[in-house]
Formats: C-alpha cells, sequence, structure tokens
C-alpha cells in the first residue's frame, strides 16, 4: 500500500502533467518564454516548480532558492522546445503511428503501477474529470514530441566515444562525488503466462456476439454499455468515448468507426483489448465520435488455475533437483530470457516490481521462490546474486565508471550544442 506522502505526490504528478498537455487556448494565463514560434506558458513552468519542490523538499520561504529553481526549470524548458525544433527539421528521423502507440501504452503503463490498484488509478482520473481515453489522447502530442527529441539526442550523442584515458582522469576529479552503487540483485525467471485459453477466447467472442445481437435488435446501446461493458471508464457514460480523429485508436478499431455512417453499430471488432461492440454516434470535420461496449479478454478463473498447476508443477521438478536454466529453456513463455536460461540480468533492488520485491526480500542467492502472479503471469524467480551498496571501485566497476564519464562528456557536448542552437533561433524570455 502506498503512504499517503507518495500517494499525494503521485496525484500532484498526474494533476501537473495533465495540465501540462492541455492546449494554450485553454490555459491562456501569461508566456512565459517564446522559443522560435513556440511557447511556454507560466502555469507550465509554475506546474513543473510545484512538483520540484515537494520533490526536493525546499523551504518554501527561501525565494532566492525557489527563484533559482524556477530559472532552471525555464532554461530546461527552453532547451527541450530547441531539441524539438531541430528533431523536427531533421527529415532522417521518422516515427510511426505503433511506436507512437507502444511509447503511450509504457508510460500510462508505468503511473498506473505507482497506484495500489487499477480502481485506484481510474478514481483519481474521474476526480481529474477525465476518461483514460481522454488522458491517452491529450498525452498523445507529448509522447510524440518525446521520441522526437530522444531520436535526436540518440543519433548525435551515440557519435560520443572516451578512452580509457579520459575515464581515469574523470575518475581521479570526481572520486569525492561519484554516486555509489545501489543495492543490486541478479535474477533469473520461468514465466508461465496467463493467457485466456481458446475456449474463454471463444466464449468471450460469443457473448460480445450475444450483445451485438441485443443492440441491433433494438435495445438501448447505453445501457448495454453501462451494464456489461468491462471498460468501466466509459461504461458509466454509456460506452461514450468522445471524439477522437485518426492515429488516436489501435488500427482495428480505427478502420471499423472509420468507415461507419452515424448511427450505425459495428459487428464485433477484436482488438489486442478484446471485443467491441462499436456505435458511431457523430462526425465534425475529420473527427469521429463512438461508443463502444469492451468485453476484456482476460483469463477465465480456470484459465488461471490451469497457469498455477503448470507453474507449480515446474517449481516441483526444481525443489526435487531439476536444472533451473534447463527448465526456463523449455518451459518459460518469456523467450528472450528462455533462451538465455531464464536469466534477466542485474536489477537496482527498488526498480523491480513488488511481486518481485518481495522475493528478493525473502531468499539468499542462489535461492529460488515458489511462483507468484503478475500481471504477465506466474513467475518462479531464482536470486542469482545480490550486491550490497558501496562506493565505486575503479578496477572492480571500470565499466560503470565508463558509462558515467561518458554521460558527463555527453552533456558537455550537448550543452555546446545546445548553446549553438540558442544562437540560430529568436527566445524571448518573459519573466
Amino acid at each position: 500500500m502506498i503512504n499517503n506522502n507518495k500517494l499525494i505526490l503521485l496525484i500532484l504528478s498526474i494533476s501537473l502533467m495533465l495540465s501540462a498537455i492541455l492546449s494554450a487556448e485553454e490555459r491562456l494565463d501569461g508566456i512565459a518564454a517564446t522559443v522560435d514560434n513556440r511557447i511556454i506558458l507560466i502555469s507550465e513552468v509554475q506546474s513543473q516548480l510545484q512538483l520540484a519542490l515537494m520533490q526536493m523538499k525546499i523551504d518554501r520561504s527561501d525565494k532566492a532558492a525557489i527563484d533559482s529553481l524556477s530559472n532552471e526549470i525555464l532554461q530546461q524548458m527552453i532547451d527541450d522546445k530547441l531539441i524539438l525544433l531541430e528533431a523536427e527539421k531533421d527529415t532522417l528521423i521518422k516515427i510511426t503511428n505503433q511506436e507512437i502507440e507502444d511509447a503511450l501504452n509504457n508510460h500510462i503503463a508505468r503511473i498506473k503501477q505507482q497506484f495500489p490498484s487499477e480502481e485506484a488509478f481510474l478514481a483519481q482520473l474521474s476526480a481529474e474529470g477525465l476518461t483514460l481515453k481522454e488522458l491517452r489522447s491529450r498525452y498523445k502530442d507529448e509522447v510524440k514530441n518525446q521520441l522526437y527529441k530522444e531520436r535526436l539526442l540518440n543519433k548525435r550523442l551515440s557519435k560520443v566515444t572516451i578512452s580509457s584515458g579520459e575515464v581515469k582522469e574523470f575518475y581521479r576529479t570526481f572520486i569525492d562525488s561519484l554516486p555509489h552503487l545501489p543495492p543490486g540483485v541478479h535474477l533469473a525467471h520461468i514465466l508461465i503466462s496467463t493467457e485466456p485459453a481458446q475456449s474463454t477466447r471463444d466464449s468471450l467472442e460469443a457473448f460480445a456476439n450475444l450483445l451485438y445481437n441485443k443492440a441491433i435488435s433494438g435495445e438501448d446501446f447505453a445501457l448495454l454499455a453501462k451494464t456489461y461493458s468491462d471498460d468501466k471508464a466509459t461504461a458509466v457514460k454509456g460506452g461514450d468515448l468522445g471524439q477522437f480523429g485518426k492515429g488516436d485508436m489501435v488500427p482495428e478499431f480505427e478502420k471499423a468507426v472509420f468507415n461507419m455512417p452515424v448511427g450505425e453499430i459495428s459487428n464485433v471488432v477484436e482488438t489486442q483489448f478484446g471485443f467491441h461492440i462499436i456505435k458511431c454516434t457523430g462526425r465534425k470535420d475529420d473527427k469521429i465520435r463512438a461508443s463502444h461496449i469492451l468485453i476484456a479478454l482476460t483469463p477465465s478463473p480456470a484459465d488461471l488455475e490451469l497457469s498455477k498447476q503448470k507453474a507449480d508443477s515446474i517449481y516441483n521438478l526444481l525443489l526435487e533437483g531439476a536444472n533451473f536454466e534447463e527448465m526456463a529453456a523449455q518451459f518459460s513463455e518469456d523467450e528472450p530470457s528462455a533462451k538465455a536460461g531464464g536469466d534477466l540480468g542485474w536489477y537496482a533492488s527498488d526498480e523491480l516490481f513488488n511481486e518481485f520485491k518481495v522475493v528478493v526480500a525473502e531468499h539468499q542467492a542462489g535461492e529460488f521462490a515458489a511462483p507468484v502472479l503478475s500481471q504477465f503471469g506466474y513467475h518462479i524467480i531464482k536470486i542469482l546474486d545480490k550486491k550490497n551498496s558501496r562506493p565505486l571501485d575503479f578496477e572492480k566497476d571500470f565499466s560503470d565508471i565508463e558509462g558515467i564519464a561518458k554521460r558527463y562528456k555527453a552533456q558537455n557536448e550537448l550543452k555546446k550544442w545546445l548553446d549553438q542552437a540558442r544562437e540560430k533561433y529568436f527566445i524571448e524570455e518573459k519573466i
């Protein structure tokens, strides 16, 4: 369970994120700076400032510190605009709709993981007056821009190289300020996924077809959505998804809805989320308004039990002396790690999923644990090794120090490039 202070910070983070992506027309409250033809609003700076003050625990009565931090944030936002301007001018950088969709899914998933439950996350969205669909739509441009910036930075900074002599000099110069290695753990796992069985898929699809027949026979679509849809955020509104354009939905959904006249109800449409019955409720210019009923593609209790029984059987074989690496290669449904005998590599202990943290806390190196359930399935986790936090040692940790030194050099190269970019574009600071 998240403690109150952390939950407050998460809620504020989402609130600030939402406010940062509203259009300028909705929040025209004053301009902090202009960068070429782009503007930075005062409220955007203030939103980032308030979040930073909470994270850094700065005394709010320290005006000098707050003014300094506010200026740092503004300069970073100006740099972000410059990077985006340069990225958009680079014709070799291409971002696909699928890449944007994947990045958006990953970002939303990371936010969800910080809440005690899916219901708590959706409740906070509801408190903000938003649905998950609306959040995705509003955040999409920000995700796309971030991908453009990352591509450009990767392209430029990948050219940065560093010699062993430079690493040694860096270590000598910064030895007293280098970070300690965090506690880490080397893990392996065997994953038994909890995908729905074909019989479950067939049953869910049959139920979706039953609802489709009810809808086309004249039963109230909104009432059907409220009663049966697994998309709880829209079900309360009769399945209403609001207005959206091309690129806002997954391809299968868009292919169906953009070919429908207003008032028509689609056949059952399958996407990665499950089975949808879609009703087109409006059109305006290149935008569509629609409602849907979602029958989510989730495993049944019987599917979960079968997966657990399989995981338990493998665990019992391990207890009897079976080789973990061989069992992972044979049975794990995480293909990349299965090829490596289940090896997942090293992780900082505080970066693990909660389910993994519990196992790591309760077991020593060389031990494996009984199956645990995550959103991906049942995991049999083995602790290959553990490391406590300690100072960096030049001989033992050369590769880590080399990485830090290279990032430091890359940051200096980036600063030089941004200084040059500031000479190319019109920049005006108003606060």
